[in-house]
């Protein structure tokens, strides 16, 4: 028998239920006393609290607001690209705004067509239009902050036809959200600036297009009004826009692998679902082609017409190559193991994977035929098992299939005991406390004199110690009100019944990562950021620098040699073999280990640094002396 999209969520039990006051599971509702406390207790300040937000819209708009800047501004603003993905990503940004070529992606003036340039398109133009107001890469992360806006919109969209919500304040709703926004890889990689958080937001606007197509068309059109049937026609529209135009971003931002994914999910759609055999979803499909022809062709086109061979790169090496390993020796990103994907899945994808599977296991796979359960099912599955095949691999690769995961893992929610709940709740205050309270103190250590930090020696591994973190009034006082801010909404999770356990463990976790990119950031960005290792160097060759000098490099990677143009303007020219460059500089980076001479006999030592607490890396700086100076004992 075919499942009814349009009933409501059936997890055995109704998320109405379990919620006292009935604030959420309908906000429309009047809500209900909630039940009785002894007054000036946690308790009754709770359900206080609790009425006050069920009452008031605009409380509640405040409310999601406020989570929403808490969630997503932190680690956006306040720091330098930081080594992996930022510095070559804001390379690529700086280059399109010097020169204006939207086309070749260039990094410190080398093509770097790994990846297509729609992140590096959108924050390019955020920092045109922000530069002015900001330092230029804190304007162009902003991208991140849009893409992850635009993920948060859709994923709640998809959850609200997915239980048919009144609301997007029913629990069911929020509960998905704060599935998707507490996940690790989540709170680890959206706030950086880099194309995997577009490809994100175009895998869930995607999906969210796909899954409306799918349930409008699984509606009996028979028995609908003319009234409805208009509807229906603007809903087909308006999905298959969204499917075409998520397919397209997803495209732009990474390349095949997840129109591919998209296109294996829809085979799987036709095969299950006889309605959507029909001409109107052969419409819809054609309408969603049209949509992304745009995207699919138009960036494409002028790049092939621009270089052919860097075109075959892109297509060929970064894309088909890293997927079979031909490239991977010649491009890096070589998967560690065979169980990478698994590990991954089970780990950094808490909570939403594991809460996926349990929501499997404890019976949703017996409705396999109802899209809340096989389109998430069959979009995660095939990006895995596509991922555990490619021979490159990285955690971040799983960010695109979170959202969609989220809506099975909420229902995987709802069939977890009470119980579990509770302790859930309890123990993400213990941990989030504990950290939170942690970040506060080791601020107030590193905030007096050097000398006494010696208590963290355990964080001198990763972070300077000699260093000493200026007070930012600004920061103390974002930390200050996402700690109470914190404290405030505790009293109110125990009215949230099953969805308790999700709602502290989220908000527990951007408190964490919070207070982390406040109070800490400023020592994060001493130890992460090229800024004072280039800025050393630049002020020392002001005075050695001469007009129509240029700067040689061996081995400098991608990271770095943008970050040595942004702060020093000096653009490498990288060269085999550093006899036959005509350069009077040279700049090489090599482990500390193995920090050999370059050929030749002419190159003296000018400069040498690395980032502070970096024990690994070593960049050196080497000056052109003519041999009759070095035989005739100069420096």
């Amino acid at each position: 028998m075919q499942e009814n999209p349009s009933a409501p969520l059936d997890t055995g039990t109704g998320a109405a239920a379990d919620t006292p006051n009935g604030l959420f599971a309908d906000a429309g509702a009047p809500a209900q006393p909630a039940p009785p406390t002894t007054s000036g207790r946690p308790a009754d300040r709770g359900a206080r609290r609790w009425r006050a937000l069920a009452k008031a819209r605009p409380l509640r708009w405040v409310v999601a607001l406020a989570i929403l800047c808490a969630w997503i501004l932190p680690g956006i603003l306040g720091h330098e690209p930081w080594k992996q993905d930022e510095t070559y990503t804001f390379g690529i940004i700086q280059h399109m705004l010097d020169t204006g070529d939207l086309v070749v992606p260039t990094n410190a003036g080398q093509p770097f067509v790994e990846k297509p340039p729609i992140y590096d398109w959108v924050a390019a133009g955020l920092a045109w239009m922000f530069g002015r107001y900001l330092p230029l890469h804190d304007a162009a992360r902003l991208a991140s902050a849009l893409f992850a806006a635009l993920t948060v919109y859709y994923t709640a969209r998809v959850a609200r036809r997915a239980v048919n919500a009144a609301s997007w304040f029913d629990l069911r709703v929020i509960g998905t959200l704060a599935l998707f926004a507490s996940t690790l890889v989540v709170v680890k990689h959206v706030h950086d600036m880099m194309t995997d958080v577009a490809l994100m937001a175009g895998a869930a606007l995607g999906f969210c297009g796909l899954f409306e197509l799918v349930l409008v068309h699984l509606r009996d059109e028979a028995r609908l009004l003319p009234v409805d049937v208009r509807r229906r026609r603007d809903a087909v529209r308006s999905a298959a826009a969204m499917f075409g135009a998520g397919v397209g971003v997803s495209l732009l931002a990474k390349g095949l692998f997840v129109p591919l994914v998209f296109g294996a999910t829809t085979f799987a759609v036709l095969v299950l679902y006889p309605a959507c055999r029909s001409r109107s979803f052969a419409g819809a499909l054609g309408l969603a082609a049209l949509v992304c022809a745009p995207f699919a062709l138009i960036w494409p086109i002028c790049f092939y017409l621009r270089s052919e061979p860097l075109f075959m790169v892109w297509l060929w090496d970064n894309n088909v190559g890293r997927f079979f390993g031909f490239s991977v020796a010649q491009l890096g990103s070589e998967s560690e193991s065979r169980l990478f994907v698994l590990r991954t899945v089970l780990t950094v994808g808490f909570p939403v994977a594991p809460l996926a599977l349990a929501a499997l296991i404890g019976g949703a796979w017996r409705r396999w035929r109802d899209p809340r359960v096989a389109l998430p099912t069959i979009f995660a599955c095939t990006g895995f098992a596509v991922l555990q095949s490619s021979a490159t691999i990285r955690e971040l690769y799983i960010l695109p299939f979170i959202a969609p995961l989220a809506l099975l893992a909420m229902q995987g929610v709802e069939r977890l005991p009470r119980r579990l709940h509770t302790v859930w709740d309890m123990t993400s205050r213990v941990l989030f406390g504990s950290t939170a309270a942690l970040a506060w103190i080791v601020w107030s250590i590193m905030s007096n004199p050097a000398n006494t930090h010696a208590s963290l020696h355990w964080l001198g591994r990763w972070l300077p110690l000699d260093w000493v973190l200026p007070v930012k009034p600004g920061l103390i006082a974002a930390a200050l009100a996402m700690t109470l801010g914190w404290l405030w909404l505790l009293p109110v999770f125990k009215f949230a019944g099953k969805w308790r356990g999700v709602l502290s463990w989220c908000a527990g976790a951007i408190l964490a990562w919070g207070l982390i990119s406040t109070l800490l950031l400023p020592w994060l960005d001493y130890g992460k950021s090229y800024r004072a290792v280039f800025e050393d160097l630049g002020a020392k060759m002001n005075v050695e620098w001469n007009d129509g000098d240029c700067m040689a490099s061996s081995a400098l990677g991608e990271s770095e040699a943008p970050m040595l143009y942004y702060y020093t303007g000096i653009e490498h020219q990288p060269t085999a073999d550093t006899r036959s460059t005509e350069c009077t500089w040279l700049i090489m980076q090599s482990r500390r280990d193995n920090a050999k001479a370059p050929e030749g006999d002419d190159w003296r030592l000018f400069w040498s640094g690395a980032r502070p607490g970096d024990t690994d890396e070593l960049l050196r700086v080497f000056v052109r002396t003519p041999a009759a100076e070095v035989s005739g004992g100069g420096d």
